[in-house]
């Protein structure tokens, strides 16, 4: 997102109230003191007793009929390079192949007003396909791909925007309070998560948009004490988790998202472009999985690389990257 400094300001003050820059450190010191041998038990995180319930406290008792255990680790191997336009500030991006080409598709949403736009990129040559181009008066946000539907948030205008995926023809809108940030639609369950840029994130009905539930992102530091992450921007559901993009940093969270516990936090600093490092707008943001053929897609806001890993999970505490 493109921030004002009065806006910048803002919300630095926001993530140093509520998390601030040792707590966050924590969230690595933690899962990387884990050893291989018991890094599962001290690093996964098991599923609430019912989709409805509150975020369980580190005492919480739990069912073992209804626990889940996720993968300590993903190890990342980057595999692949690709150039890609410079144009767009990523907000959103969803992976697919297409239904009738068998191309495989990017669907990419870009932000700042004026220059906001919605557009379908094969991936082999990073040629753009269609395109849309968004109101002036709009900032666009994140993305999720719903059968036919593509779902469009925007920043502060309160309203999400539903196009036909294949015309891109506006179908529809919702409305919602507060900002939209970052958008994922979760297939095994039928529902979209949401961001607002605050730890919490909003579940949500596909038909009509109305919210079924929320569930606030949290961890644990080195003494037990639950802590709020908060600035979560661009979703993407990987393998029944919800990862996340930490806004202004090269980070990604790993999040259970029947608790809202992050499970692990996984630093991307060393694919950040070099000619980008001291940006304070061009930072990371777009996460795109193939679920068939265990792919992540990585890339950031005017970046020239889309950057495609092997994502394989594991149960030991595998180096990334």
């Amino acid at each position: 997102m493109e921030r004002n400094e009065t806006t910048r300001r803002g919300f630095l003050k926001r993530s140093v109230e509520a998390a601030s820059a040792a707590a966050f450190a924590g969230v690595f010191s933690t899962f990387e003191r884990a050893s291989a041998n018991d890094s599962a038990a001290n690093t996964a995180v098991k599923a609430a007793k019912s989709k409805n319930s509150a975020p369980p406290t580190a005492s919480a008792a739990r069912s073992q009929e209804t626990e889940r255990v996720f993968p300590a680790r993903f190890d990342l191997k980057l595999t692949k390079r690709r150039t890609r336009s410079t144009d767009s500030y990523t907000q959103g991006l969803v992976f697919e192949v297409d239904a009738e080409t068998g191309r495989e598709i990017l669907y990419e949403s870009g932000g700042r007003y004026g220059k906001s736009i919605l557009r379908k990129i094969d991936l082999e040559t990073g040629k753009i396909l269609q395109e849309y181009r968004f109101s002036k008066r709009y900032f666009a946000e994140g993305i999720a791909v719903v059968d036919d539907r593509i779902f469009a948030l925007t920043w502060r205008e309160r309203a999400c925007f539903v196009f036909d995926k294949k015309t891109f023809e506006k179908l529809d809108e919702f409305r919602y309070s507060g900002e939209g940030w970052g958008l994922a639609f979760d297939e095994a369950a039928g529902t979209l998560a949401m961001s607002d840029g605050t730890a919490r994130i909003r579940v949500l009905d596909p038909t009509t948009f109305r919210q079924k539930r929320t569930f606030d992102v949290f961890y644990l530091d080195a003494s037990g004490k639950k802590r709020e992450l908060v600035n979560l921007n661009e979703l993407e559901f990987v393998g029944g988790e919800l990862w996340a993009n930490v806004y202004q940093t090269n980070n990604v969270v790993r999040i259970d998202p029947t608790t809202g516990r992050v499970l692990q936090a996984v630093d991307f600093s060393k694919i950040v472009p070099e000619s980008l490092r001291s940006s304070y707008e061009r930072v990371l943001n777009g996460i795109a999985f193939d679920g068939s053929k265990s792919r992540l897609f990585l890339t950031g806001k005017c970046w020239p690389t889309l950057f495609e890993f092997a994502a394989t999970p594991g149960e030991t505490a595998a180096k990334t990257i």
